[in-house]
């Protein structure tokens, strides 16, 4: 991946405040929702080295409720979109693909900040706290007028 808007994008994911995490609800209605901008080193600093490992091949990963309306959709229906943007300089990126529920706890307990306990009273462990990892097959950004895409 050496195009430049893919550079562009991965800067912008790390900076931008909050990540639009988009899933396909029953009705198949697309249903968007902001998620915790996990690659955003300012805000997650604690983080910034585990996320480094996945800068090259755009891996995303946010963390939810399994209970959550998002699980049970993205269990009916894994194909998903994220999208991040800098509305100062109407700069865009959007992500999509097959988004997955991440099982291994080693990973779960490396993302893990002790600050959500507020989210998931019973910690890292909790049956409630879920990872999702995207790996995306497709993005499209749009920088200074012009829109560009790439299949992965």
């Amino acid at each position: 991946m050496d195009k430049a808007f893919i550079k562009k994008g991965l800067e912008l994911i790390k900076r931008a405040d909050a990540a639009y995490l988009t899933t396909i609800d029953s009705n198949g209605f697309p249903s968007t929702r902001a998620m915790l901008n996990l690659k955003n080193s300012v805000q997650y600093p604690k983080l910034v080295d585990f996320m480094s490992q996945y800068d090259n091949d755009l891996t995303l990963f946010f963390t939810t409720n399994t209970s959550s309306a998002k699980i049970k959709q993205i269990v009916n229906n894994p194909n998903v979109s994220v999208y991040y943007c800098d509305s100062k300089s109407w700069h865009g990126f959007m992500c999509q693909g097959e988004i997955e529920i991440v099982k291994d706890k080693a990973v779960k307990h490396a993302i893990w900040l002790d600050e959500w306990k507020m989210y998931y009273p019973d910690g890292k462990d909790s049956d409630d706290y879920a990872i999702l990892k995207l790996k995306p097959n497709y993005v499209k950004s749009y920088f200074q007028f012009k829109q560009e895409d790439l299949t992965l």
